[in-house]
């Protein structure tokens, strides 16, 4: 496998500054026009049609409909915007080529997303180091030629890597084969919050809670409590009973019982809803009682994403937190009371978040 990194144009040439790069610009952006025009001209001469022409184009007609519905979205939200962000890339910065560069389409050990793709050049500043570049979306076109089990003559297409950008903000990628002298397939990537935070990296001093106190004491840990056990009690102790009161009236009212059916339906609802309301209440319970038992610790942390869920490490143990429950991925330590084995509650430094965290299983903690 060989590697190269060089500026395409020396010290102080940017990527636009290429002829090859402006016209592979150029038809890429052309070609989403020109799909737009196709699409608008189409249903232009549609509206124009007479009876017996349409009656002809009935199956051509709704293929396009199918056709535009995808497209004309596509090419207008996300391939214009990109050739727009492209251009203002290139326009800054110079292009670094590196032939047959690492990949892989996900588990990259710097990655915050494990399903992140990514590739490795050689750090310009520092030829002898990898840079990863972790991409925040990688169309199909990229992914399929990225995965391990693609053939060969689909490798090829992107033995090439032209970056061009910032690692850690703003990119720009394109790929080519050997033989090509311009890049293909121009997409920008926004690089921020993609890579795990370093051990090194510069931080804020993070809070260390009071040793050998109850975390329950702390004052920010037993207001976040309190808040959502007041909230919690009010809502199971006026809202449901007024919904109730509510829905009694409105049978009482109709002297034909035609409506009974609007109380039915509502009825069955709240009975189940219900049991999962006094579940949330039991669980704000027993967070109390850990809090009581256990005292607040501070962790060193790695936080990564997994698709839509985040999963922490700490001491070689991986946690998982509910769905929908976000931590801010650049924290590099938490705070954590309890067996990170059994029931933990982990929280950002100052304890004012308490959130449930639980040990996955042995298959789970061997994911890199």
């Amino acid at each position: 496998m060989t590697d190269q990194n060089d500026s395409a144009y020396g010290e102080g040439a940017v990527a636009w500054d290429d002829p090859a790069t402006r016209r592979a610009w150029r038809r890429q952006t052309g070609r989403s026009l020109l799909i737009v025009a196709a699409c608008a001209g189409y249903w232009t001469l549609f509206t124009n049609a007479s009876d017996a022409v349409l009656g002809q184009l009935v199956w051509v007609t709704v293929a396009f409909f199918l056709f535009t519905a995808i497209r004309i979205p596509m090419e207008l939200l996300a391939e214009l915007p990109n050739a727009w962000r492209v251009r203002r890339v290139l326009r800054a910065h110079p292009w670094h080529t590196t032939v047959n560069p690492p990949h892989g389409v996900s588990d990259h050990p710097k990655a915050q997303d494990v399903r992140n793709a990514w590739f490795e050049v050689p750090d310009p500043a520092a030829p002898e180091q990898r840079l990863p570049l972790v991409l925040s979306s990688t169309p199909s076109w990229w992914r399929r030629r990225m995965r391990a089990e693609a053939p060969p003559e689909r490798r090829e297409q992107i033995a090439v890597l032209w970056w061009c950008g910032v690692p850690g903000e703003r990119l720009v990628i394109a790929a080519s084969r050997r033989t090509e002298k311009a890049p293909r397939h121009l997409r920008e990537q926004y690089q921020r919050n993609l890579l795990v935070p370093t051990k090194d990296a510069p931080r804020p001093a993070a809070a260390v809670p009071t040793p050998g106190v109850s975390a329950l004491s702390h004052p920010p840990t037993r207001r976040a409590i309190r808040r959502r056990m007041h909230a919690l009690v009010v809502a199971l102790f006026l809202i449901w009973p007024t919904l109730m009161c509510l829905q009694i009236a409105e049978v009482v009212a109709d002297e034909g019982h035609d409506r009974i059916g609007l109380f039915a339906l509502p009825l069955v609802l709240e009975l189940t809803l219900l049991p999962f309301h006094i579940g949330l209440i039991v669980a704000v319970r027993r967070m109390a009682a850990t809090l009581t038992e256990h005292s607040w610790r501070l962790v060193d942390c790695e936080i990564r994403r997994h698709g839509t869920n985040q999963r922490i490490t700490v001491g070689g143990l991986t946690l998982a937190l509910a769905p929908r429950v976000r931590l801010d991925p650049r924290a590099t330590q938490l705070w954590m009371a309890g067996h990170p084995d059994r029931r933990c509650l982990i929280s950002e430094p100052g304890g004012a978040r308490p959130l449930r965290a639980g040990a996955m299983s042995t298959a789970d903690n061997r994911i890199p």
